[in-house]
């Protein structure tokens, strides 16, 4: 059986990619939405007690946010969506999906589902190698020019190291700065505008959120895109949002007091 947190980092990671389709949907016609850590369509097993997240789920046929809205549709007996799912429910035109996934049991929930999307590819393996394979720009999947392209990374944590002693440390799961590099590569070709929800976990190994921002800052900026908002749930998690050739990417310097004003309201 899939599984999922049922912490606040799923309230944080999702209350903000569903926000940002919110946002974007008043500007564009096209979605290319490209996940590089998939999960399951719906997950049934939480492995988590977070009394943030059971009041929300408690809570979801009161008023809601555009996240609460999908999240009551998506799952009327229980359970969590993926990003993709999310996607599929809010977004109102076009859309394209490339989901890369590497856990069986989980790619085979996928699967399935996947076959409802009329544009879509589901890459079963390591999200780097299909980033080196490259990038399909809006028009190459059958969207209009003017579609937005937007990425979602949600690693275990971004850890700020470059180097390991021994190898076997560096963890898979995780991402580093090199992986964002590779990733940032295989984008520089893409056409219109881009989005980047980078979601990180943990602080663990010396990686603060204020150094993991420093850090990622230091390879974005090179690449030109510009830091839009900080989300965060505590001192551990966050979600970063950049952009790239995003003419209204200024609505979304609002997301992280909307996150508070949200949570505090729920909590």
């Amino acid at each position: 059986m899939t599984t999922y947190k049922g912490n606040a980092g799923n309230l944080m990671q999702h209350w903000t990619l569903c926000e940002l389709l919110d946002i974007a949907g008043k500007h564009t016609s096209g979605l290319n939405f490209i996940d590089a850590h998939a999960m399951a369509p719906l997950a049934r097993e939480r492995t988590s007690t977070d009394p943030k997240f059971s009041r929300v789920q408690e809570g979801l046929s009161r008023k809601k946010s555009p996240y609460e809205e999908a999240w009551q549709r998506l799952t009327p007996r229980g359970g969590y969506p993926n990003s993709a799912a999310f996607v599929k429910k809010v977004w109102n035109g076009d859309f394209s999906l490339l989901l890369c996934e590497t856990n069986p049991s989980t790619i085979q929930k996928i699967k399935p589902w996947l076959k409802r999307v009329e544009r879509s590819e589901l890459f079963q393996g390591d999200w780097r190698k299909r980033f080196d394979e490259g990038l399909p720009s809006p028009s190459e999947v059958g969207l209009a020019d003017d579609s937005l392209t937007l990425f979602s990374f949600d690693p275990y944590m971004y850890n700020s190291r470059r180097r390991f002693d021994d190898p076997k440390k560096r963890c898979p799961g995780n991402l580093y700065p090199d992986d964002i590099e590779r990733a940032l590569l295989a984008m520089s070709n893409l056409e219109g505008g881009v989005l980047i929800q980078l979601s990180t976990y943990s602080t663990n190994d010396g990686n603060s959120q204020g150094a993991v921002i420093s850090s990622v800052n230091s390879i974005m900026v090179a690449r030109a895109f510009t830091l839009c908002a900080v989300v965060r749930v505590n001192r551990k998690m966050m979600s970063l949002v950049y952009a790239r050739n995003v003419s209204w990417s200024a609505e979304l310097a609002d997301l992280p007091d909307g996150f508070e004003k949200w949570l505090s309201r729920k909590c």
